[in-house]
């Protein structure tokens, strides 16, 4: 697929998404209820998707390129656990925080846990293609389990699921 045609795809599929919801929007007589609906729940839904797809997929290309391993991605590296982590950590130590120190908390424990994963990359004398991404995922899935564990201690795993849902 060429450039042109996968942006044609995103635009047609981001005005789709536009008007998928609860609610029903009519394109052709729009009322004040659905700007609303549009403003504060679909169109920040829709950027928050974007950027977040941009980020995912720019960070993974840089991994990539860090590791020279074609399958290492964010989820693969132990970032993503790392970060489910850092939003437990602040749930459960900074309970007054709000959302932004939340999120600092959890990009910082996302950073160390990828400086972890790459530490452990620098270690490893095998660097067989399929070897490295399976460190990452066993390494994510050691922080998973421990987060898991804390957040059903302190009965956060409701809280866990709303937070990291977006919901």
């Amino acid at each position: 697929m060429t450039k042109k045609s996968l942006l044609i795809i995103t635009i047609i599929l981001s005005v789709i998404s536009i008007f998928i919801g609860v609610s029903e929007i009519n394109i052709l007589n729009m009322e004040s209820k659905d700007i609303e609906i549009l403003m504060i729940s679909r169109l920040p839904r829709l950027l928050s998707i974007l950027v977040a797809g941009v980020g995912m997929s720019i960070s993974g290309v840089i991994m990539q390129q860090i590791s020279n391993n074609k399958f290492i991605s964010p989820s693969t590296a132990a970032t993503v656990d790392s970060a489910k982590l850092g939003v437990l950590f602040s749930l459960i130590l900074f309970t007054s925080a709000n959302i932004f120190q939340k999120m600092m908390l959890a990009f910082i424990f996302s950073l160390v846990g990828t400086f972890i994963f790459m530490g452990i990359l620098k270690k490893i004398k095998i660097k067989n293609i399929i070897f490295i991404p399976l460190v990452g995922i066993m390494l994510g899935n050691v922080i998973g389990s421990i987060t898991d564990f804390f957040a059903y201690k302190y009965n956060l795993n409701q809280s866990m699921g709303a937070f990291l849902q977006g919901n």
